[in-house]
């Protein structure tokens, strides 16, 4: 669903306070997921077991899906791995 990276690797040593303050600003600036048609989605179990949201985010005008437990917006494969379509 997204090709926007969704994690970041706060251990790296390889990472910088630069890098780190580069990275919050590029997420802030993409502005808050909310839940889809018009904030009227819930939570539902998916075919996997997970408790999965359909989110947009209004700035992109992208939808994805957030893993209510582990509150992270998932990746195209990700969510089709959670939603079992294969």
């Amino acid at each position: 669903m997204l090709t926007i990276p969704t994690r970041f690797d706060y251990s790296s040593d390889l990472m910088n306070i630069t890098d780190l303050i580069n990275h919050l600003a590029e997420k802030a600036a993409q502005g808050n997921w909310i839940p889809a048609c018009g904030g009227t989605e819930v939570p539902f179990k998916s075919r996997s077991g997970k408790t999965l949201l359909y989110c947009w985010q209004q700035s992109t005008g992208k939808h994805a899906y957030l893993d209510c437990g582990s509150d992270l917006i998932l990746s195209d494969e990700e969510a089709r791995n959670a939603l079992a379509l294969f």
